[in-house]
């Protein structure tokens, strides 16, 4: 297999990548990076390499789910590649397309490089998939756990077998479904994800109960503000929410959505997931004005308080009363709102700010359990942000555990890989 990676390969962000089995060609994903507004990932370099006459050369484009830095850029096959298959999941063909419509109501400050009417006719044009078979190569999907319609990607030829990973969690999710490990084969070529490369995370369920103590406390006498991203945590969060009031972990006090949060739940409820029900509100269209400080719980998008989100109205509000608190249950970009009201407390503000590591992506350890349990030839790690020193590091203890029967490799962006 050949691989290039186009964007996405040492970073997080813009996640696409290109690779060659035999004389078929695909993209893994077409992400945008949040970090670059305003521009997709390179794929003219696919034309400079001489991989691509025009992306009419594609066999096929993967979409693995249905976040941003996955699928944003998917308007720009309009160009040359409109006879291209796009496979994905149906409920990202559904979540994706509502997410690019409606993501410049977030904030005042994204920028729109696609029009509607783009973003309307690709999504017309994929085929949502459970699989592919053709003469010299087939095509399965298996649940990543990552958020609801997220897929591991297998490619099948004669000679090889590849599974990309996509963003995946071993952890059990409510909303989204668990890898089906022991019905995956081992492959060849194992494409894997390492946000959390070099991370242990807390216990997922210590740290559930963790957020679930500190919000019986905050809504004892005031308001819990969630800023949460619109696709899969806001759902996420939710559901605990409703499952620990019913369960009596938790006190009995509204619950809301608002922002981009509530369309998307609203999808969720229409792909059978509920959300949305007799204890979650939707918020009225200015619910940051004229609420109190009576206890309730707002979970709102942007998750990282971006400038102008619902979440930053309402944190504007919400921090004022030191009976309250803003709570993030996600990534915080340095660049953002957030991230200084989390790390820097650049803001005034009387309320308490807390976090909890809500993180759909699998850490080390899970990582780990996925190599050992596929046992692949060879590892290619992808969606990662490391320093060349702590890749080395990681690459001596990857020997150590698994021996020299596997090899591991960390391409940058921009790299080849002849494998």
């Amino acid at each position: 297999m050949y691989f290039y990676g186009i964007s996405g390969s040492n970073k997080i962000g813009g996640s696409s990548y290109f690779i060659k089995m035999g004389d078929r060609k695909f993209l893994l994903d077409m992400g945008l990076d949040p970090n670059l507004p305003g521009s997709y990932p390179k794929y003219e370099n696919l034309y400079r390499k001489k991989l691509l006459t025009s992306m009419g050369d594609l066999d096929g484009v993967i979409i693995s789910h249905a976040h941003l830095d996955h699928i944003g850029s998917l308007p720009y096959m309009l160009k040359e590649g409109k006879k291209v298959p796009i496979l994905t999941s149906n409920a990202t063909k559904i979540l994706g397309k509502t997410l690019l419509l409606s993501a410049p109501k977030e904030s005042d400050e994204y920028i729109e490089i696609f029009k509607k009417d783009e973003i309307e006719s690709i999504f017309s044009l994929i085929n949502s998939t459970e699989g592919v078979i053709e003469k010299d190569y087939q095509i399965n999907f298996y649940d990543s756990g990552h958020i609801l319609g997220s897929k591991m990607t297998e490619i099948i030829t004669k000679d090889e077998r590849v599974l990309y990973t996509g963003d995946f969690s071993l952890k059990n999710m409510i909303t989204a479904k668990k890898i089906p490990l022991a019905s995956i084969q081992s492959p060849d070529i194992l494409l894997c994800e390492g946000t959390n490369l070099t991370k242990n995370m807390n216990s997922y369920i210590n740290e559930r109960l963790g957020f679930i103590r500190y919000a019986n406390k905050v809504v004892a006498n005031g308001v819990l503000l969630i800023p949460a991203f619109a696709l899969g945590r806001t759902q996420e969060v939710v559901c605990l929410l409703k499952n620990a009031m019913k369960s009596q972990l938790l006190k009995r006090v509204p619950i809301y959505v608002d922002g981009l949060s509530i369309e998307i739940s609203q999808l969720y409820n229409q792909l059978g997931i509920n959300v949305l029900d007799e204890d979650v509100k939707i918020a009225s269209k200015r619910f940051y004005e004229t609420m109190d400080n009576s206890p309730k719980i707002i979970v709102c998008s942007s998750g990282m308080l971006l400038q102008n989100s619902k979440s930053y109205l309402y944190a504007q509000k919400v921090l004022k009363n030191e009976n309250n608190s803003v709570t993030f249950v996600g990534y915080q970009d340095k660049k953002t709102p957030g991230f200084k009201l989390l790390y820097q407390k650049k803001f005034n503000f009387k309320a308490n700010i807390n976090r909890f590591s809500f993180s759909a992506h699998g850490d080390e350890n899970e990582i780990f359990q996925l190599i050992d349990r596929l046992k692949p030839k060879k590892v290619v790690f992808l969606h990662r942000n490391l320093k060349e020193d702590e890749e080395r590091e990681l690459e001596k203890r990857l020997v150590k555990i698994f021996g020299k029967n596997i090899k591991f490799y960390f391409p940058k962006d921009g790299e080849e890989l002849n494998l």
